[in-house]
């Protein structure tokens, strides 16, 4: 599970934000036994099982979902390329005369096998330079080990697996084996370290996705309702509500024609490409998998119907539902950023009532939104409820509704109307029709 997260100096955020699913103890919505996970370890009572990060166009909630996605890379794909691809993503904040004043870093801090971790990499300039992990087995928190660019300190009696990979020249460990800008996490999970693989399973538990392109997760979900009986089971209870009976994958076989030239190809190199390419795509066919979905009339009468004719909602419905499920089943966590991005408000809400009434373990769901309806206690707990804004030096700001105490006894349902009144700041571009009516005719 997911404890907190932080992100400094990276693309619109100049300092320290920092994200965290501790359950406050002061919020008693009606949503609570659904919403908090109970941990009663580490001083921490509870882990919120979902969060949604609100804010207006351009105010950074996907460049915070990026910077997720980055230390995800970092971790993961570090080590399957000789290059430094994945190091180059991490962009500093650029409104600023030093760029590198502080460090780009990224720290989460997660509980893992029944343990929690902290673990946090800083960079320079494309190269790491500083990179920590610690655990609590109980209360206390013990360093694994703390590198400071190609020197580290490690515990040797709880970390015996950075042994092979040191080396101590005088009073200080050196590291070996590893690259200025690859994690020294990484490789020692490459070689089946005990901790620093539990770590990263963890990092492969951490799922992040697009709402607004499907593509990510479109194959996934096909896949899903083929080789799962108990997904689509599950899928069809969900789908009745949409007057789906059924739904069956149906294989295509997708064509790739090239076009013939008008006038003859001159250079015989090219000539020979543009040959074997069409001698390959006559001898071969690349097969596609869709879904077609069965309804019913009144009448009886059944009728199969290509997934392309429904609206863009009802695809992205019936594709998120994988995903959905497999991090419900699996415990593992799942990033939407615009979440509500095609969807009708009352959809909206179904996913999330949906995944609130099913999440019975330890899964958590992350989401970022633009409609202000879904601000409200009967989805969400105040301390599940965040904003992102902009500051005068065009510097992204993270902040939590718990933060605004003068709220705390309101009794209505909703807070859409202070969101839109400016009252936690965050809100969209032009707070009104006529505001920006006036701008666009001058």
């Amino acid at each position: 599970m997911l404890i907190d997260f932080s992100v400094q100096n990276f693309s619109s955020f100049n300092s320290t934000q920092e994200l965290s699913l501790i359950s406050s103890t002061t919020t008693k919505e009606l949503c609570d036994l659904e919403n908090v996970h109970d941990v009663n370890k580490f001083g921490i009572k509870g882990v919120l099982q979902s969060a949604a990060i609100f804010g207006s166009n351009g105010s950074g909630k996907t460049n915070f979902v990026d910077s997720l996605k980055i230390l995800k890379s970092l971790v993961l794909d570090s080590l399957d390329s000789v290059s430094d691809s994945s190091i180059k993503h991490v962009i500093p904040f650029l409104l600023k005369k030093d760029q590198f004043d502080t460090p780009t870093e990224f720290e989460v801090s997660f509980i893992a096998e029944g343990n929690l971790y902290r673990y946090g990499i800083s960079v320079v300039e494309g190269e790491i330079e500083e990179e920590w992990l610690y655990w609590n087995k109980t209360a206390r928190e013990t360093m694994l080990f703390h590198r400071e660019k190609q020197t580290v300190n490690y515990n040797q009696r709880s970390f015996s697996e950075a042994k092979l990979f040191v080396k101590k020249e005088g009073d200080t460990w050196s590291i070996e084996k590893t690259k200025s800008h690859v994690p020294f996490l990484s490789v020692l999970s490459q070689f089946d370290g005990e901790r620093s693989s539990t770590v990263t399973r963890w990092f492969e538990k951490l799922n992040v996705i697009s709402g607004i392109h499907e593509a990510g997760f479109k194959r996934f979900t096909i896949e899903l309702f083929e080789k799962d009986p108990a997904f689509k089971l599950w899928a069809l209870e969900i789908l009745k509500s949409l007057q789906i009976e059924d739904v069956s994958i149906v294989e295509h076989e997708q064509g790739f024609p090239l076009l013939t030239p008008k006038k003859a190809i001159d250079d015989k190199e090219l000539n020979d490409v543009f040959s074997k390419l069409k001698g390959y795509f006559d001898k071969n066919t690349i097969k596609e998998k869709t879904i077609e979905i069965i309804k019913k009339t009144i009448g009886g009468e059944v009728f199969s119907l290509p997934l392309g004719l429904e609206s863009e909602g009802t695809r992205k419905l019936i594709y998120l539902l994988g995903p959905l499920y497999d991090v419900i089943k699996n415990n593992e966590i799942l990033v939407v950023d615009e979440f509500d991005n095609k969807f009708h408000t009352l959809l909206s809400k179904f996913i999330i009532q949906l995944y609130n009434k099913h999440n019975f373990g330890e899964s958590q769901l992350i989401l970022t939104c633009h409609d202000t309806n879904l601000l409200t206690n009967e989805l969400f707990r105040r301390d599940q409820i965040w904003f992102v804004d902009k500051n005068d030096n065009h510097e992204s700001e993270l902040f939590s509704l718990v933060e605004y105490k003068e709220h705390y006894t309101r009794k209505e349902k909703s807070y859409s109307r202070d969101y839109l009144l400016g009252k936690y700041g965050a809100i969209p571009l032009f707070s009104s029709i006529s505001e920006l009516g006036e701008l666009l005719n001058g």
